[in-house]
């Protein structure tokens, strides 16, 4: 057999595989030219969808408020009336039940506090919604968009974490890597089409909360059972995984931030364009709180569960030789850093101790939020040109017993909620055009 066979298979091969890419080409362009024409969108880009829910109530002629929540008890509003027409600078918050103001008075809440500084020269509405999340926001924004107001707050990333992404399968042992390659395949209308047709279209994420599935496999069973909500974590003893199911939960952790990072950059232009200026606020949290679930990342898997044994609930009084080795044997295992926090703190190195408990807050597998969130809310606020308020370092109020700032891990107090309302004021005020607040050198108002 002559060389010259093998090269004209592989010419033969070349020309055929450019023939089918400029088949290929042609089809997607003829089905976005019909899409163009027909209104109709193959595409199916797998973010995790948000169901349409009535926002504004008319309540009489010119006065609405938030409609309340009918279908789950904690998505609750506080239903106040505003005019549709503001009569001063309007401001409107939207967030969770941080903003919300879970567990304080109506008056006690970031927004209400935050409309006492400014006085009679703004209004601020309350559009927190408990339980909600970046991407079941894209109503409120647009609600409040329609209202024309004078600044967008927009505080969010307290629920990203709670959200069931989940997948079933192969996908659900190699998420981000799925996902990654779903999210640029479905942006093709061919692709979509072929899903639509063939397989109803392509694996989601799941926003599916009360869902049970019946796992078979041991792995995707604690998988999932972590990442319910809520969590059932009595399949892991000591509170810590296998280094398999760290793997998946981590990963699932990192593609709900890359979900995060789209669907708020999604609310930030729907206010830009509208030409709504927006304020983006990062979040604390309550440093000081044992991690719900650990993880195993490397080291030997045996000598980590021996010492997070030897530790057992002593937190500070744990001998510090053996948090010390468990630090040096995995340095992400969250109860560790936990234990590192609190010795620190019991030595009066509170900026070592803020360290660790921050980095205890990105390696517990079963969060509220993370410190990756903040940094996505500082990415943006630069990428799209936002102004920042940054809350994040009043978490380190949480530290000093005598300065209480917190409910929980998330929701802040009445006093913690008047410390972000003043942090905030300032910036609402330069973004309304007002004059300094008190707090600046001017009168109080």
């Amino acid at each position: 057999m002559s060389r010259a066979a093998p090269r004209s298979t592989l010419r033969k091969l070349g020309f055929a595989l450019v023939a089918a890419l400029l088949a290929l080409l042609l089809v997607e362009g003829g089905l976005r030219g019909l899409a163009l024409v027909s209104g109709q969108d193959w595409r199916s880009v797998p973010l995790p969808e948000h169901g349409e829910y009535p926002v504004v109530c008319p309540v009489t002629e010119g006065i609405l408020k938030l409609c309340p929540e009918d279908r789950h008890g904690y998505e609750r509003v506080r239903p106040e009336m505003f005019l549709r027409e503001a009569e001063r600078k309007r401001v409107i918050v939207v967030g969770e039940s941080f903003v919300f103001g879970l567990g304080i008075a109506e008056d006690e809440a970031p927004p209400a506090q935050l409309e006492a500084l400014l006085g009679e020269e703004a209004e601020v509405l309350n559009w927190g919604r408990c339980g909600s999340y970046a991407g079941k926001l894209v109503p409120a924004v647009q609600a409040a968009v329609d209202l024309h107001p004078d600044l967008l707050v927009l505080a969010i990333g307290n629920n990203e974490h709670t959200m069931t992404s989940y997948y079933t399968g192969w996908p659900a042992r190699h998420p981000v890597a799925f996902y990654t390659a779903s999210e640029a395949l479905g942006r093709l209308q061919l692709f979509g089409l072929l899903g639509r047709t063939v397989g109803g279209g392509l694996p989601r994420p799941s926003e599916a909360f009360e869902r049970q599935v019946e796992l078979d496999d041991p792995v995707a069973r604690a998988v999932y059972s972590a990442r319910r909500r809520p969590p059932d974590l009595s399949l892991f003893e000591d509170a810590l995984a296998d280094p398999e199911v760290t793997r998946l939960l981590e990963q699932e952790q990192r593609l709900k931030e890359r979900i995060f990072r789209s669907r708020l950059r999604d609310l930030v232009t729907l206010a830009q364009d509208a030409g709504v200026p927006v304020v983006l606020a990062t979040l604390p949290h309550r440093l000081r709180t044992p991690p719900a679930l650990s993880g195993i990342h490397g080291g030997d898997p045996e000598r980590v569960r021996t010492l997070v044994r030897r530790l057992g609930a002593r937190g500070g009084s744990a001998p510090e030789e053996t948090v010390r080795a468990g630090i040096e044997e995995d340095p992400r295992v969250a109860i560790f850093l936990n234990a590192w926090g609190e010795l620190a703190l019991a030595r009066g190195d509170t900026a070592r101790a803020a360290e660790a408990f921050m980095a205890q807050a990105e390696w517990d597998l079963v969060p509220d939020g993370t410190p990756s969130l903040n940094v996505i809310v500082r990415d943006l606020a630069r990428e799209r040109g936002c102004a920042l308020v940054d809350l994040e370092p009043l978490a380190l109020r949480s530290l000093d017993p005598s300065m209480p700032m917190f409910l929980d891990r998330v929701h802040v107090d009445a006093a913690g909620a008047a410390l972000v309302a003043a942090t905030l004021e300032p910036t609402v005020r330069a973004q309304l055009g007002l004059g300094p607040g008190a707090q600046d050198g001017g009168s109080p108002p």
